[in-house]
This record gives structure tokens, C-alpha cells and sequence, in this order.
């Protein structure tokens, strides 16, 4: 058993070296053994030959490519008639085994392809690689074309290569209908539109009509010019446009008759392509109307003259001259067509007053009416198609009479109507002619009347004064019993005074009145009689208004009589004050000086008078201090009057008395005689002293003055002091002569104050000496006659002997004497000598 297993496993290693592979090329490509895909994985392969073997039988489906094209479709998309385009075609085998492949060529014959170049001998495709076609494209016209290559191998489909000729068509931005709009019969209406070619190619085209179409040849429908199809034209017939490229194309539109029109144009392409354009238009007769008028149309009234060709009459309410009233018409246009237009005004043209006369409208004529008062606004512009316009007719008047007018309304260039035109006889656009046509005439019809107002109250008269600068206020009305409503402005008079009424302009309405006030403002005292006038615009009289009034200015008081400045002295300076009050409610401008007439007749030319402030404002009611100080290097007395100057107001005068002196005394005697008067003795006298004045003067005794002033010496009580006014006060001179003898030279000065020259007083008198005498009793040892005392010490000598014990006390008796009859002062002084001082023979003890 052993020994045959091992032959058995022989004879099978040698049946299994006699059985080789097949080459894959014999098996079909989409067979298991058929090959391998280059481009597809072997799983999804295995996976598609599975799927398709079970959704059938057959197992040679092409779902495993063989060759691939590269391009896989053949598209000419850019050329032109006549040119050779050639494209190469790559196939490649996508197996792992070498094929054979045939191509049957296309069936059109603008497509053909050229002999193959293999890659190597016998037409075998080797894994991977490809072969080369040529297509060649010879294009008869700009159509599009279509076609295939067929590509045989071992799969039982074979493989399609698609072969197509897309030239990218011109694309036009012409509409496929053309609307016109509408145009008047007898016009012609161009409608121009922009044609663009948007395509990525450039194309030719031709414009026929569609009865022309197609052409037996394409020179007989070549036209120069418009392509007429009644009542239509279109230019141009032939153009061309590269992309991006644009042209303009004209539609003339000129219809015979009120009615629709429509015609169909064809366009063909030399690409072959054919599109229809379909024109429309309404052609219309002219059309005006009016809608509306402002308080409705008016009638005639029964035997009235109206315009003979006029349809409507518009009648206005009496105004007043240069006023306007305005009313508003509505006029529609009821074509589809803009009418340009102007307004006229012409003088009407009126019916025979015999109704069996005929007028002949032919013969009408039209004349301008310079001077009516009516006009239309606006004067000219565009009617818009099937639409109402609103104008303004305005009525302005200018003089008191009454205005009669035609107002036409004048279409601008409307073409005249065409005759009857015969099927088939208009070849050409007609001549086109035109001319202002008269649409519509207005009567219009006007009065005036001239302005009614009345002033309530016609004059102001302000009672009592009233001050100046303060505004005075009265009220008063006008009425306007007018047509119209009046603009009217007062004028302001401002020569000196301020007068104006507020509101200085307006406007009043009819029947309506306005209430005014009126502002007066003096500008200085007094009576004030003015005629205030008010303009009317457009009114050649103005309305007067009387006005009266009385003005005062301010008042303004001193609070003093008088200013009294009493008696000063000379050069002193003396200030007074008062107060000067506003007593009313307007500021007070105020000045004050001196009069001017008191100055000159004291012959002088500056005031003495210093007034701090001289001049100011003073509010309202207020009050204000001044001062005056007055200086005069003079004695004199002053009576002069301070002038009070009020702008615009009544002045006033202050008093002003003033004493100037110089202090001025004197010596009831100037001359003091001393009766008894010793040497060395004081000896007394009294004298008086007056002050001249009522001012107080100040005095001061001085020294002695004269030749024996030296010798003498004086006191006076007291030495200074004051006089007052008119005072008499007594002063005592106590008088010492160390002389004897008579004084003659001899004066004594006192200094008064502020006075240029002192008072002297001379003193005179004898001077006696002294009569004194010593006596020394008998038993003193000395003469006992009487000797007269002298200042010598060496005169008296008494002697007290020259025996004298120590110690002890010796006393003589000395006698003085005075003679006269004043008490004589002495004094004894002793005088010691040394004994040696004396001679020896005369040596004493003192």
C-alpha cells in the first residue's frame, strides 16, 4: 500500500509538469484568465465579472475596458468654411496582454480618419501602450455636426468614439418683439436699439421679411437701407458682429391710420440659425381735454360777446388791481404719444352781434394780446402719454377795468394726415411733414374793483406828557373790506422821535381785520403831530394815520436849596456835598458847572468850583452823591449859581455862597509906655490884641527888635495862643532893662498867622537905677553916714579890731536903705582872703 500511494504521487508530479498555462491573450478580455486590468484593481475586476456573469449569462460583457480613447470625444469647436482641422486620437491598451483592435471610419464624409501608427509590427498593442489616429474636418458650412468612430476588438461591444463639430453660436441681445409704442398718423416714430452679440463667436445676419423667407438667394433679399414692411422699416438688413461687438438697429414706425400694426421679421445667421422678430405699433390721432376747472366752467350769459372759435369759457370774481387769483386746471393728454406744447394769448375774436352774419374760420386771424392780465403755468412743456397735467391760470389785474382773453393751447410739430395709400404702392418711408397745431382754446374773462379799507381808530391822540426814551404803546385795527387779501408796510419815521407800528408788514385777508400797535419813543420834550403812512402793495394811495402826543424828559432833584460854603480861609480848600436823585423811571444823563454868566462877571475864566462827578447816568429812580470843592487864592465873597444840565430833561440851579478872608488882628495900641521901671528890676505891662476877622487867628509873640534890644529882655504872657472871631483878649509883657536911662529904640513883634506882616509893638519909658544906701552904727566903728551901695566887695569894710580871742564871736551892724519905691532885692556875700595874701603889716584873719 505504501509502495502505491508513492507511485500514484509519482505519476501525478508528472502529469502536473505536461500541464502549462494558457497565454492569457487567447481568453476573452472580461474572462477570468483574460488578463489583468492596468487601470483597475484585480478584486474589483474579480467583483465585476461576478456581478455580470450573474445578471447574465453570457460572460464576455464589455465590463472590463480594453482601450482607452484619449480624448475620449473628438470636438472641433472653432472654424470656417473651406479650412482643414485635424485631431489626433490616442488609444492605449489598459490589459496586461497585447490586442489587436480595427477602426470602421466615420459615415459623413466632412469626417475622416487617416491610417494608424502602432507601436510596433502587426498591428499588436502591447500592454500599456497605444496606437495614433488622425480625424481629419473639412467644414462645408457653420452648422453643427455629429458623428462616431468605431473601435472593434476581442469584446463584443465595441468602442464608440464620439465625433462632434460645436461652433459656439453668436448670441444677439435683440428682442424677439419690438415695441414701438405709439406714434401720431402721418408721423414717424424711430425706435433704436442697441444689438449686441454676447456669444464667443462672430456671426452674419440678415434681416427679411418673413414672407421672404427662405430666399430663393440671399443677394435678393441683400437691401441698402430700411426694411420696409408697411408701416414698418428696419436698418440694417445685413451686419456683423464679433463677440463682444454691438451695432444699432433702427425701427422706423410710420402708420397711416389709428390702429395697431404688427410685422414679423426673420433673422438668419450664417451658422445657420433662424429666429423671427416680431414690430408693433399703435398709431393715433391727436387728443386734449380738459378734466377739471377751479369753481367749474362758466356759461354765457344772455346777450354776452364771447370768442367766436373758443370752447370753454373761464370766468374770475372782480379783483383788485396788481392782485392775483389763481385757479387750477387739469387737461389730459388721451393719446399714447408725447405732445410738445406752448400756451398763447390772443385777443378774442368776437361774434357778430347779428345772428344771421357768418364767420368764416378760414379767414380767422390771431393777434397778441400784450396787455391781458392772464397767464398759464407752465407757459410750455411735453404732454406725457394718456395722462392729466395740472396749470395754473392766473388773474392779475393791473388797472381798474375789466380784461377779456383767448388762451390756445399750440401742440408743437404734429404731422400732417396722410392721404390713401393703394396696397403695395409704398415701397419707401414717407416724407415726413409737420406744424403747430391749436388743440385748445380757453376764454377767459376779468373785473376790478379797487381796495376797500378802513382804519378803526383813523387818529391817535396820546393824552397828558409821557417821558421821553420810554416806549409808548396804543393799539388800533384795519380792515380789509377788499376782493383780496392786501400786503401792506408802515413806515417808520425816525427823524427825532421813534414812531412804528408792530407788525411792520403782513398780509390781511379779505374781510379780516388785524389789530396794530403803535410804538411811540420821544426823543426830546415837546408835542409831537405826524401823519403815519401805510403802503399797500399795488395800491397807488397809502392810508394815513394821524398821531399826536406830548413828551417830557427826565426830572431830576437836589436835595440842598443852596450850598453853603460859609467863611474860608485864603487858599484853603473846603468841600461840601449833596445828593442828586432820579425822581422817574428813565436814565438821566446829567452835567453840572458853574454858570458860564457868573464867571464873567467876576472876570474870570476857571471856576474856583471842582465838582466830582461833573456829569453822569443815573438809573432809574437812583441817586447819586457830588461833591464840590472849592479853593480860592483870594479874599472875596462869592454868590454864583451851579448849573445843573439834564439831556433832554429841564436843568435846575444850586446857590452857592462863599466868604473867602485872610485872618487880620491888630494891637489896640501899638505903642506900651513902662512908667516906673528900675534897672534890672522886671517890670510889668498889659496890652490887648483884636482879631479883625470871624476867622480864627493863630499868634505868636516874638523877640525884641531895635538897638537896646540887647539890653533888655521881655516875657510875654501868654507867648501864643488863638484869637477867635472877633475876640479881644489882653496880654501881659513883663520887661527887664539892665539899663538906665530913657528906652526910645526898642519894639517888640508878634507873627499872626497867615498874615504877610507881623504887628510891633514899641515900649518906651525911663529906667531908673536903684537908691539903696548901707549905715553902720557908731559903735561898730564906721561912719554912721549913709553911703550908696555899690557891687564892689572892697567898698565895705568893717573892722573887728586885731585883738579878737579865738573862738570868740565879734558882731557889727550893717544898715541897708532903700530909697525908692520898688523892693530891692540883694544878696550879701562874704569874700575870704589868707593872711598871705596881705601884706605882713596887714595880715588879718579873715
Amino acid at each position: 500500500k505504501a509502495e502505491e500511494e508513492s507511485e500514484r504521487a509519482y505519476l501525478t508530479r508528472l502529469e502536473k509538469k505536461r500541464n502549462y498555462l494558457k497565454n492569457p491573450r487567447f481568453f476573452p478580455p472580461n474572462s477570468l484568465h483574460g488578463g489583468k486590468s492596468l487601470v483597475i484593481s484585480q478584486e474589483k475586476v474579480e467583483q465585476t465579472i461576478a456581478r455580470g456573469k450573474a445578471e447574465d449569462n453570457k460572460g464576455d460583457n464589455s465590463l472590463v475596458p480594453v482601450f482607452l480613447a484619449n480624448p475620449p470625444t473628438v470636438l472641433f469647436s472653432d472654424y470656417e468654411v473651406g479650412q482643414v482641422y485635424k485631431m489626433t486620437v490616442e488609444l492605449q491598451n489598459v490589459t496586461s496582454t497585447g490586442h489587436h483592435l480595427r477602426l470602421r471610419p466615420p459615415s459623413t464624409s466632412v469626417f475622416d480618419v487617416g491610417a494608424g501608427k502602432f507601436p510596433g509590427k502587426g498591428g499588436m498593442i502591447a500592454p500599456g501602450m497605444t496606437c495614433h489616429y488622425t480625424v481629419q474636418f473639412i467644414p462645408e458650412y457653420l452648422g453643427d455636426y455629429e458623428d462616431c468612430i468605431v473601435v472593434e476588438t476581442q469584446v463584443a461591444e465595441p468602442l464608440l468614439i464620439p465625433i462632434q463639430a460645436k461652433r459656439r453660436p453668436p448670441v444677439l441681445t435683440l428682442p424677439r418683439i419690438i415695441d414701438c409704442g405709439s406714434c401720431l398718423v402721418g408721423g414717424i416714430k424711430v425706435t433704436t436699439i442697441l444689438c449686441r452679440n454676447e456669444g464667443f463667436s462672430p456671426g452674419k445676419f440678415c434681416i427679411m421679411p418673413k414672407k421672404a423667407w427662405p430666399p430663393p438667394d440671399f443677394r435678393a433679399v441683400d437691401t441698402v437701407g430700411f426694411v420696409i414692411q408697411d408701416p414698418f422699416g428696419i436698418q440694417p438688413a445685413v451686419f456683423e458682429l464679433s463677440p463682444g461687438q454691438s451695432t444699432t438697429v433702427e425701427v422706423v414706425f410710420f402708420p397711416s391710420s389709428p390702429e395697431v400694426s404688427q410685422q414679423i421679421y426673420t433673422i438668419v445667421c450664417d451658422n445657420c440659425q433662424v429666429n423671427d422678430v416680431t414690430v408693433t405699433g399703435l398709431g393715433q390721432l391727436v387728443a386734449v381735454e380738459i378734466l377739471f376747472v377751479t369753481g367749474g366752467e362758466s356759461k354765457p350769459k344772455p346777450g354776452e360777446v364771447t370768442d367766436v372759435t373758443a370752447q370753454h369759457l373761464i370766468r374770475f370774481d372782480p379783483q383788485n388791481p396788481h392782485t392775483t387769483q389763481e385757479k387750477k386746471l387739469v387737461i389730459r393728454n388721451s393719446t399714447h404719444v408725447e405732445l410738445p406744447f406752448y400756451w398763447q394769448i390772443v385777443k378774442p375774436n368776437l361774434k357778430p352781434l347779428i345772428t344771421e352774419e357768418t364767420t368764416d374760420l378760414t379767414k380767422l386771424k390771431y393777434n397778441r394780446d400784450t396787455e391781458s392780465a392772464f397767464s398759464l403755468n407752465p407757459e410750455q412743456g411735453v404732454l406725457l402719454p394718456h395722462a392729466g397735467h395740472d396749470f395754473i391760470l392766473t388773474y392779475t389785474p393791473q388797472e381798474l377795468r375789466s380784461y377779456h382773453s383767448v388762451i390756445q393751447m399750440v401742440l408743437r410739430d404734429i404731422p400732417e394726415s396722410p392721404g390713401l395709400v393703394r396696397e403695395g404702392m409704398l415701397q419707401n418711408i414717407p416724407e415726413y411733414k409737420a406744424e403747430d397745431v391749436i388743440a385748445l382754446e380757453i376764454e377767459v374773462k376779468g373785473s376790478t374793483e379797487p381796495f376797500q379799507l378802513l382804519l378803526e381808530p383813523y387818529a391817535i391822540i396820546i393824552p397828558g406828557e409821557n417821558f421821553i426814551g420810554v416806549d409808548v404803546r396804543k393799539t388800533f385795527k384795519m380792515w380789509n373790506n377788499s376782493k383780496s387779501l392786501i400786503k401792506y408796510t408802515w413806515d417808520k419815521i425816525i427823524p427825532s422821535d421813534i414812531m412804528e407800528v408792530e407788525p411792520h408788514t403782513g398780509v390781511i385777508d379779505t374781510n379780516e381785520c388785524c389789530e396794530f400797535e403803535l410804538v411811540i419813543t420821544g426823543s426830546k420834550p415837546g408835542c409831537i403831530s405826524r401823519n403815519l403812512q401805510c403802503k399797500i402793495e399795488h395800491c397807488p394811495e397809502p392810508v394815513i394815520l394821524h398821531v399826536e402826543a406830548a413828551f417830557k424828559g427826565p426830572l431830576l432833584c437836589i436835595d440842598v436849596p443852596s450850598l453853603q460854603f460859609g467863611l474860608i480861609k485864603r487858599g484853603e480848600s473846603v468841600l461840601r456835598t449833596f445828593e442828586i436823585r432820579n425822581l422817574c423811571q428813565l436814565p438821566a444823563q446829567w452835567k453840572m458847572q458853574e454858570s458860564q454868566v457868573c464867571l464873567a462877571e467876576r472876570n474870570e475864566e476857571i471856576s474856583p468850583f471842582t465838582i466830582q462827578p461833573s456829569s453822569g447816568r443815573l438809573p432809574p429812580l437812583g441817586m447819586c452823591s457830588v461833591s464840590v470843592q472849592f479853593t480860592s487864592p483870594l479874599c472875596q465873597r462869592i454868590q454864583t449859581v451851579l448849573e445843573l444840565e439834564v439831556e433832554n430833561g429841564e436843568g435846575s440851579h444850586l446857590p452857592v455862597f462863599v466868604e473867602v478872608q485872610t485872618p487880620q488882628a491888630c494891637l489896640r495900641s501899638s505903642h506900651l509906655v513902662f512908667t516906673d521901671i528900675y534897672t534890672g528890676v522886671p517890670a510889668k505891662a498889659t496890652g490887648k490884641l483884636f482879631n479883625q476877622t470871624l476867622l480864627p487867628a493863630k499868634y505868636l509873640w516874638g523877640k525884641l527888635i531895635g538897638s537896646q534890644a540887647a539890653f533888655c529882655s521881655v516875657t510875654v504872657s501868654p507867648a501864643s495862643s488863638t484869637l477867635g472871631p472877633n475876640e479881644e483878649k489882653e496880654f501881659c509883657i513883663e520887661l527887664s532893662a539892665n539899663i538906665v536911662g530913657e528906652l526910645k529904640d526898642l519894639a517888640l513883634s508878634c507873627s499872626i498867622e497867615d498874615m504877610t506882616e507881623p504887628l510891633f509893638l514899641s515900649i518906651s519909658g525911663d529906667v531908673k537905677g536903684l537908691h539903696v544906701t548901707y549905715s553902720v552904727p557908731c559903735d561898730s566903728g564906721l561912719a554912721s553916714n549913709e553911703r550908696p551901695i555899690v557891687q564892689s566887695p572892697r567898698d565895705l569894710l568893717l573892722d573887728f579890731g586885731s585883738e579878737v580871742a579865738f573862738k570868740d564871736i565879734v558882731k557889727h551892724q550893717l544898715i541897708l536903705t532903700n530909697h525908692t519905691g520898688i523892693s530891692a532885692p540883694f544878696k550879701l556875700e562874704a569874700e575870704y582872703f589868707t593872711a598871705s595874701s596881705l601884706p605882713p603889716e596887714e595880715r588879718i584873719c579873715p
